[in-house]
């Protein structure tokens, strides 16, 4: 059955269309001419750009292969397979690296949930090697933030934002991940305190760990979120980020089809951490563009923000469509960014702004002594970061 109406889509171009329509399995019941006609003047390698940034290249190359069809130049399928073949290991060594990592956790006694990386690909997907990741997202109780770093450090990881921005003594209120690399693994490795960086009303790790189950992906204990918070947590990542990979939305899409949700409890976290509207966007553009089939429940919930659902489904489709790529684009992000937030969101978002950051630990070092300095300066090193970018983006344009 091919998509008839086009809510979210209607700018989107043909080779967007035609990537939807591959995660729509609509080509399936159309006959060769069809196909053809559909298939007619794609360009293939922006085609191929838009599956590469929408991290889709596992997906539609096994979908290509099994519709084998002779109208897909060979070099199109040959790119995909390519990096579903490259993708697939980096995901093997993904699993054994969180192996590695959750096992020194856990023996020095640090729980850890792991968010996303190969257990959701096998999660939802039921093979690693259909879902990309680039890193490992660990979410553990705050009071281990400081443990946790140097445990991963004896593994040869580096603090990707420096040591001296640690010493900020907000940044654990400001922030909700520090991220760490392997030089020599090029693996990357995001500690999370707080699954959101909003300041806003979230689970506490203790009742998230009491509700969390073991990953039936790998042989040793690692633990997941429970599925209803999961769902809760990749609609609001999804969300912030604009939508601007459809791999995001793919996600939200398996797991209404495949896994059972008990989505009264979904509501009810949505509406305790004032995120109902974002679950209603999320409801519109998944059905609209995957033709995900949504019961009741679901209906309650796209409902509950009828209007500011639809308005953020738009927004988020643009961003989907421009891939946060021009300039204008760019302006309109942090706008949506913000009417995303409930009002008490907005109210904590005014109070972060009053405190030091590790941007200005940065880029105006002191002494730990004169910190206090830092909340004075605030205003001026936030104009001089500003009036420094946009010189910068001045001399780019020369």
């Amino acid at each position: 059955m091919t998509h008839e109406t086009e809510l979210y889509s209607t700018g989107f171009p043909k080779e967007l269309k035609l990537i939807l329509s591959l995660l729509r399995d609509d080509l399936a019941d159309l006959t060769s001419e069809e196909i053809r006609g559909r298939l007619h003047e794609i360009d293939w390698p922006l085609f191929l750009q838009l599956v590469v940034h929408h991290r889709l290249y596992s997906v539609i190359y096994v979908k290509l292969k099994m519709l084998d069809l002779p109208s897909i130049p060979e070099a199109v399928v040959e790119s995909l397979k390519q990096q579903y073949t490259i993708n697939t290991f980096r995901m093997l060594h993904l699993t054994a690296e969180m192996e590695q990592v959750c096992g020194a956790f856990r023996e020095r006694g640090i729980r850890t949930i792991t968010l996303k990386g190969p257990a959701l690909a096998h999660d939802l997907y039921g093979d690693v090697s259909m879902r990309t990741s680039k890193d490992l997202d660990i979410l553990i109780p705050v009071q281990n933030v400081e443990e946790a770093g140097r445990i991963l450090v004896d593994l040869g990881y580096q603090c990707k934002e420096g040591e001296r921005a640690l010493t900020v003594r907000s940044w654990k209120w400001r922030e909700h991940h520090i991220c760490y690399v392997h030089p020599v693994k090029r693996t990357q490795v995001e500690i999370h305190w707080r699954l959101n960086p909003d300041s806003g009303r979230e689970t506490e790790f203790e009742l998230l760990w009491k509700r969390s189950r073991f990953s039936s992906y790998t042989q040793t204990p690692v633990r997941m979120l429970e599925r209803e918070d999961l769902w809760v947590y990749l609609v609001t990542h999804g969300a912030r980020h604009g939508w601007f990979r459809l791999r995001w939305l793919l996600d939200i899409d398996q797991m209404i089809r495949t896994m059972p949700l008990d989505m009264k409890k979904v509501e009810r976290r949505l509406k305790a951490e004032g995120r109902l509207s974002i679950g209603s966007q999320t409801l519109h553009l998944v059905s609209d563009l995957l033709n995900t089939p949504l019961g009741d429940p679901y209906l309650s919930i796209m409902a509950t923000r009828e209007r500011t659902g639809k308005r953020l489904a738009r927004e988020g489709a643009m961003f989907m469509n421009e891939m946060l790529g021009s300039p204008e684009e760019l302006h309109k992000y942090p706008s949506y960014l913000f009417s995303l937030r409930s009002t008490r969101q907005k109210w904590f978002f005014f109070i972060e702004r009053l405190y030091p950051s590790t941007w200005d630990v940065h880029q105006f070092p002191l002494p730990r002594s004169l910190f206090f300095l830092y909340f004075p300066l605030r205003p001026f090193l936030w104009f001089w970061r500003r009036f420094k970018k946009s010189t910068m983006a001045e001399r780019g344009k020369v």
